[in-house]
């Protein structure tokens, strides 16, 4: 059985977009039937008492396909937030349902799992999906990405197919709204090429290919699974796609150039074990330099440099934070103008 998993910010603007595509990259009729047998998403950075718009999101998404709700929040003695569901573990409509009554096609989606916290980061409310999750597999996905109608079903083909596999990700493809910008177009270019990793976006994993929590305070969870799960058990679907959107402004990509380095300085220093067999991801340079079209040498050239910036940025940060003090959410990322499927 297959768990839905959505690790989703309070903050995040456009959950529904997500929810949707979801929603349609489940339902090919190659998948078994009854494979998803449960929907999660973990709303984090949310105070009791209050709302939020993926919350609302949910509650629409709900109620236009007829899937039940459960609220549950995480933190004892937390208030509501206003018009949340009953449990539905113990609710009159849990026992109508499995009592056979009323059965129709909506209903027997399984319910959709919210939890909601007051604690923040997304290694949090991904350990507070995976210790619930009761799939064999479970498929993650970033709250602000649109996902292409087959890439569920390549992902799970994929990994039934290869028994060694016990994490396959979904290719991560930049989406440049109106052409792009001159960020935007710069973060693309890496997404051309395979180095290996797996990417944290979409992915489907094996429930027994961890045997504990992710540390809560990663700046890169993305590379920490790469190695945890192991390099050889990790693979990319390129058939599979999810669509994202790279950061448009210089702050942004910046920003995410420094968390990106910070990771990197993290698994080095506190998890240089699992980087035993090799780095996270394999450049060929050679290779790289070859697919660059002349008019994106500029781009490239900028890209390397600002890396090198950020490095040395994030060095002389963490001299005095923690490594998650890197961490900051990128505004540009979330203005999706253009509905992709």
């Amino acid at each position: 059985m297959l768990t839905l998993a959505i690790p989703c910010r309070a903050d995040e603007p456009r959950l529904t977009a997500t929810l949707e595509s979801l929603f349609a990259a489940c339902q090919p009729p190659q998948l078994p039937p009854g494979l998803v047998s449960e929907l999660m998403i973990c709303i984090n950075g949310l105070k009791p008492g209050e709302s939020c718009p993926p919350l609302v999101a949910v509650r629409d998404f709900c109620q236009r396909h007829g899937v039940p709700r459960e609220e549950v929040w995480l933190e004892p003695n937390a208030r509501p937030a206003q018009g949340e569901a009953t449990d539905f573990v113990s609710s009159p409509l849990r026992k109508f349902l499995l009592n056979g009554q009323g059965l129709s096609t909506k209903a027997l989606l399984p319910a959709f799992l919210v939890l909601l916290t007051e604690r923040t980061g997304k290694p949090v409310a991904w350990n507070m999906l995976w210790h619930r999750g009761r799939g064999s597999l479970m498929l993650f996905c970033d709250a602000d990405v649109r996902i292409e109608s087959s890439a569920v079903y390549h992902l799970y083909v994929r990994l039934q197919q290869e028994a060694r596999l016990s994490l396959v990700a979904a290719r991560e493809v930049p989406v440049l709204q109106n052409g792009g910008t001159w960020w935007s177009r710069m973060g693309a270019i890496p997404y051309r090429f395979d180095f290996g990793n797996a990417g944290g976006r979409l992915y489907l994993i094996r429930k027994d290919a961890l045997s504990g929590m992710m540390p809560e305070d990663l700046l890169l969870e993305d590379a920490w699974l790469t190695v945890a799960v192991g390099r050889h058990r990790v693979m990319k679907e390129l058939h599979a796609h999810v669509f994202f959107l790279p950061p448009a402004t210089g702050r942004d990509y910046f920003a995410e150039r420094v968390r990106t380095e910070g990771g990197k300085l993290q698994l080095v220093r506190r998890h240089k074990g699992l980087l035993a067999a090799g780095p996270v991801a394999r450049y060929e340079w050679s290779r790289f330099w070859r697919e660059i079209a002349l008019h994106e040498y500029p781009l490239v050239v900028c890209a390397l440099g600002l890396r090198a910036l950020a490095r040395l940025w994030a060095r002389v940060r963490l001299l005095r934070k923690d490594f998650y003090a890197l961490y900051r959410p990128f505004p540009s990322t979330k203005g999706w103008v253009l509905t992709r499927k």
